[in-house]
């Protein structure tokens, strides 16, 4: 570094920090009249950054004659100059400091402060939100209607079925016995259940930690919408579980349109079976979703011809859509199997949404915590006079080996 690259760094120090040094320089100053420092370790700090010798002295006697100048202004006689007028009055020889001369001194420090020197340090941007572990999406529970449940209904819903119909309606010659018709009815009743889950968390972890509160709600929620969402499908019926779509359907039987089909894949057993159910029910039943695995639907969109082009029957609409059929994806439909139906014949009946409650159970109370319940009562009816609205195949590998022709 040459002496005009020397000189150019020095200005701009003094620059920088000449109002620094003043403001120290003033603040020695007053330690020395209030007795915290000598004069001679005071005129030594001067020396050793660098002021001259006039400067020195006058910022000395300054400080000599401060005690008087109180004085004088207890006694209300009129002050000369004060410490800080006189600092100022000096402030371009204290500002000079560092700009050159015989008296500064330097050295350069070769070690850097870097980030590393902070050990053990977290200081980072954090971001607010928490990433999920992947879970099933709950599908299934939109494709029903759903209907509110009155409080006062004992939690039991009731209705009625015809039992059996007799349609008489013939034609007859005059004078002749008209024909008859008969009908009976039955009274069934669904319980409506509950779905429940809990979670035992620390009083100092719900009030401490600021995502704590939201992430367990979601928890249970979630929980609860894909445990609904699982018994949508195929839950038992069996008190205390719903019963499920699956469960409620006959089972397709392919007896009527086996060897009919040539090179049968998935998108003609949708159809086959969509036909089936509103074969002589085609006055009331017209299917409208198919619920299938996410694994057979792959199947469908991977259909190829013999030169290896992808095939779509022109009934199909981009795989979502056959003749009218919204096909779903679901990976709560057990694979090789799928439900097609009018699932306009399906109602959720929800008695309440879900509740969030929180209680002690055993000693949480004398160990500061508590357990969080979520809980959700629901039923899906189905009417046992219209679950010909829906048919199950539980194989779907060999009912497209039946339909396939020899």
């Amino acid at each position: 570094m040459n002496e005009d690259e020397i000189k150019k760094l020095m200005e701009g120090i003094a620059a920088k920090n000449g109002d620094a040094i003043r403001e120290a320089v003033k603040a020695q100053l007053t330690n020395v009249a209030a007795g915290l420092l000598s004069i001679d370790q005071y005129k030594s700090d001067l020396e050793a950054i660098g002021l001259k010798p006039g400067v020195i002295k006058t910022l000395v006697d300054a400080v000599e004659k401060q005690g008087l100048e109180l004085r004088k202004f207890n006694e209300g006689k009129p002050a000369t100059k004060t410490l800080d007028e006189i600092v100022t009055e000096k402030s371009d020889a204290i500002r000079a400091i560092g700009s050159g001369g015989p008296n500064v001194k330097f050295k350069v420090n070769k070690t850097l402060v870097q980030r590393s020197a902070v050990s053990g340090s977290t200081m980072a941007m954090r971001l607010p939100d928490i990433s999920e572990l992947p879970y099933l999406g709950a599908v299934i529970s939109p494709l029903f209607r759903h209907a509110p449940v009155s409080p006062s209904s004992n939690g039991v819903i009731r209705y009625y079925d015809q039992l059996a119909v007799t349609r008489g309606a013939n034609w007859v010659a005059e004078a002749a016995a008209k024909p008859e018709s008969a009908i009976t009815w039955i009274e069934r009743l669904l319980p409506i259940e509950k779905v429940a889950d809990s979670i035992p968390v620390t009083k100092e972890a719900w009030a401490d930690v600021f995502f704590i509160q939201s992430e367990i709600r979601r928890l249970l929620e979630i929980n609860l919408a894909l445990k609904i969402d699982d018994s949508l499908y195929d839950g038992t019926g069996v008190t205390p579980e719903i019963k499920g779509v699956y469960t409620s359907a006959p089972a397709f039987v392919t007896t009527p349109y086996a060897d009919t089909v040539e090179a049968a894949n998935i998108y003609d057993l949708i159809m086959v079976v969509a036909a089936d159910i509103s074969n002589n029910r085609q006055g009331k039943y017209a299917a409208d979703t198919a619920l299938v695995n996410p694994i057979n639907a792959l199947g469908m969109k991977l259909i190829k011809n013999a030169q290896g082009q992808y095939v779509i029957p022109p009934y199909a609409a981009g795989y979502q859509s056959i003749a009218g059929i919204k096909v779903v994806e679901s990976s709560q439909v057990t694979v090789n199997t799928m439900v097609v139906g009018d699932f306009r014949y399906g109602t959720i009946y929800d008695l309440e949404d879900v509740t969030i409650e929180m209680g002690w159970i055993n000693d949480q109370f004398i160990k500061n915590t508590f357990t969080i319940l979520a809980e959700q009562r629901l039923a899906l009816l189905i009417r046992t006079g219209d679950e010909t609205a829906f048919r199950k195949v539980t194989n779907i590998t060999t009912a497209l080996a039946d339909l396939e022709t020899p």
